[in-house]
């Protein structure tokens, strides 16, 4: 992916070799103008705060550990932990992202896993402790759900109820007014989310009981909105945006793929199960040791997508996933 001063340079023909202005041509802009300063916390439910996990912050020099090659580093005495390394990546992929020039019709990028980390990390920590049987991979934020909690179809009772979770959370940069972050404390419905987690709580009771066999990723970290407050998802992204992106998301899912290791995938909509698909026909995924699905996005905005729980639970049962979904799935 070309970084912004390249693109510039093309743009603008500069031919000589002097140093690149950093400023988008007019009309364009990069992620990195919405990097997430620290802003004011908005707090939820402190008394919970064991909770919340503490990151350990690896910084480039420290030690590695001999005896685990680099997949591993030794950092203030104590070993890199699975779920750390996944969400190492995941940073890696929000950086690559910023370098991208989106379209002029996003008005605003809203990063998450930057601003509702603490919320990210303790959902990381708590359900990730190793390879999933089943790993189920989303698109990218929604404005109610990921977009205030930092989890995937993050749903706010599901989040704070269901699994637990307790953080803070802050607010993004050049936050839209119609879009607003509240953290846990946000009272409108990600209607996604709220078909996405309501049906494994019904189905598995507990959220420990879904997570044992199964966890949920998603491709983009991102979420775009226009200035009415729009959302815009990766595949409505228009010029050349929408393919670098894809391309920049393709690779480091494969990178996540190799700490993942899951037997088998479960695409969230066809955008997604494209990515995946691009991966097998580039080897980067081998399809002969993996076994890729695709389940329908429970979005409302999604054709034909009425009875989304019923429809969702046969197809469960009828690919084979319930077992890995019961309270007393010993898979």
């Amino acid at each position: 992916v070309k970084s912004v001063s390249s693109m510039l340079r093309k743009k603008m023909k500069l031919d000589d070799q002097s140093e690149p202005s950093l400023v988008p041509a007019a009309g364009e802009f990069t992620l990195s103008r919405f990097a997430n300063t620290p802003k004011p916390k908005l707090t939820h439910d402190s008394h919970a705060s064991h909770l919340t996990s503490k990151f350990m912050t690896i910084t480039e020099g420290q030690q590695r550990d001999p005896g685990h090659g680099d997949a591993r580093i030794v950092a203030s005495g104590n070993a890199e932990s699975y779920w750390q390394r996944v969400y190492r990546i995941e940073l890696k992929l929000s950086a690559a992202l910023r370098n991208v020039v989106l379209p002029t019709e996003v008005a605003a990028c809203y990063d998450p896993i930057a601003y509702a980390g603490e919320l990210h990390r303790a959902y990381m920590d708590r359900f990730l402790d190793g390879p999933k049987h089943v790993l189920f991979i989303g698109m990218n934020p929604g404005p109610w759900g990921m977009c205030q909690t930092g989890v995937p179809f993050g749903y706010v009772p599901a989040v704070r109820d269901w699994m637990g979770l307790r953080g803070t959370v802050q607010k993004p940069e050049g936050e839209l007014s119609v879009r607003p972050v509240e953290g846990l404390s946000c009272t409108r419905e990600e209607q996604s989310g709220k078909r996405w987690w309501g049906l494994f709580e019904e189905l598995c009771g507990s959220a420990e009981a879904f997570f044992r066999c199964c966890f949920v990723y998603n491709l983009c970290p991102l979420a775009f909105f226009h200035k009415s407050g729009r959302n815009i998802t990766p595949s409505e992204l228009k010029g050349n945006a929408k393919g670098e992106i894809q391309a920049i998301a393709e690779q480091h899912l494969a990178e996540a793929l190799q700490v993942l290791q899951p037997k088998i995938i479960i695409s969230v909509g066809r955008y997604t199960e494209d990515r995946v698909k691009t991966l097998i026909k580039q080897n980067k995924l081998d399809a002969t040791a993996i076994r890729t699905l695709c389940i329908a996005h429970p979005s409302p905005r999604s054709l034909n997508n009425t009875n989304w729980n019923e429809k969702a639970k046969r197809w469960l049962e009828e690919n084979g996933i319930m077992p890995f979904l019961k309270h007393t799935s010993s898979q």
